[in-house]
């Protein structure tokens, strides 16, 4: 099996030039396209295809070649990529690889279970994607905020299953009611009887009737009656 590497060649205007297609443009056209799917999601990263086999002779194409990927979300790993011409009418599949790095999240300390995670509270390591562990959170963005839906140790690999959201609103703090009658919009204000996250059902109590009532938690501080 032999390899390429990807370059900087331009390949947005490779055309063919005689009867019979440059297996080349094919394997350019994947790269630049390996490329661009993994831009700034993966860190070092490599690009690998297998070349098609050089007894393959495809009519040169009159169209510009169509790049077909039936796993657009995924980034990383090995995948086949389809080159299809629209005419004449043909199509080849190109094994593929892109190899690079992830980030890994560990805990600074030990973190209590409910405790709401901080940017403090980890660090981040850049390792092979393939050490990455199945459930490990890579992407710290999507950590800060949650909290831990069990006590996690220090220096441990902090994993999605180990998290919950967030909460929306909080036990005995102030949020913001809203009740729709038709098409009419109340605003009012409220204390929250108990913490919730999203989509949650939550008690409220009206700060001027006193009255408890029943409704969701659709923003931050923010509870919709129905």
């Amino acid at each position: 099996m032999s390899h390429l590497t990807i370059g900087h060649a331009n390949t947005q205007n490779i055309q063919a030039s005689s009867e019979v297609q440059s297996l080349e443009s094919v394997h350019q056209l994947v790269l630049e396209y390996l490329k661009q799917k993994a831009d700034q999601s993966i860190l070092d990263p490599e690009f690998k295809i297998r070349e098609l086999s050089d007894r393959l002779q495809l009519q040169a194409c009159q169209t510009p070649l169509q790049i077909e990927d039936r796993q657009k979300s995924k980034t990383i790993g090995r995948m086949t990529i389809g080159v299809s011409c629209g005419h004449p009418k043909w199509r080849v599949y190109v094994p593929a690889e892109i190899l690079g790095k992830l980030p890994l999240i560990y805990s600074n300390h030990a973190i209590l279970k409910g405790e709401r995670i901080s940017r403090e509270d980890f660090r981040v390591e850049l390792v092979p994607h393939n050490k990455i562990p199945h459930g490990a959170v890579t992407q710290e963005r999507s950590l800060i905020g949650m909290r831990s839906k069990r006590a996690i140790s220090a220096n441990q690999i902090i994993k999605v299953q180990y998290l919950i959201p967030p909460y929306m609103v909080f036990k005995n703090q102030s949020v913001n009611i809203i009740t729709k009658i038709g098409s009419i919009e109340v605003k009012s204000r409220g204390i929250s009887l108990k913490s919730a996250v999203e989509g949650e059902q939550v008690d409220v109590q009206n700060q001027q009737s006193k009255k408890i009532i029943k409704g969701i938690v659709i923003a931050p501080n923010t509870v919709l009656i129905p």
